[in-house]
């Protein structure tokens, strides 16, 4: 069975996926706006996102003025310790960055967001175990139940320690990969 959404809830959602409004577009400075995106390291499709949202209402970008701040933005942005940031936050690399640098970037940025995703898989093991150990010590809980969530909870404390030992490892590695790209030997 087909569930429609009420319409408000559906006007939400669609214009949450619009790059901006009718007042950006109209009030945009485009170059400053190439300028963020690139520091932020968009890809071009974002400026055909720009474009699409701003067709809505009737309003072109101007795509030179933008191209010229995406391209200053990159040079800000495609410096090899933003690779480790954006990794550690979480954002994965679009490969953006000029040849010279696009493999170093990529590297390390891969390093750090395998620290990133098992720093969050250590995260969210902590909180099962959490959850696991409330229901355990609540009164209502079956002993059969309590038979089932300690075999559960032994099973994710050897998870928990494997995922400990992997973030060591990732960490060493991100380490060892950015000393070596502050000193020059990780270039190929």
């Amino acid at each position: 069975m087909t569930r429609l959404l009420p319409l408000p809830l559906l006007m939400l959602l669609l214009s949450g996926c619009a790059t901006l409004n009718e007042n950006e577009c109209r009030s945009v400075d485009w170059r400053e706006l190439g300028l963020r995106d690139g520091r932020s390291g968009y890809t071009p499709q974002r400026l055909a996102e720009h474009r699409e949202a701003c067709a809505k209402h009737g309003i072109r970008p101007d795509e030179r003025l933008y191209e010229e701040g995406r391209r200053d933005g990159l040079r800000e942005y495609c410096v090899l310790d933003n690779a480790v940031q954006e990794g550690l936050a979480g954002r994965r690399y679009q490969g953006v960055c000029p040849s010279g640098i696009n493999r170093d970037f990529r590297d390390l940025n891969a390093a750090a967001y395998e620290v990133h995703d098992t720093r969050r898989a250590i995260d969210n093991t902590a909180n099962r175990l959490r959850a696991l150990e409330a229901e355990l010590n609540n009164k209502k809980t079956s002993d059969k139940r309590r038979t089932q969530i300690r075999d559960e909870i032994r099973e994710l404390d050897r998870q928990y320690d494997q995922l400990k030992d992997t973030l060591r490892a990732r960490e060493r590695d991100l380490d060892r990969k950015t000393d070596s790209m502050r000193y020059g030997s990780l270039r190929r």
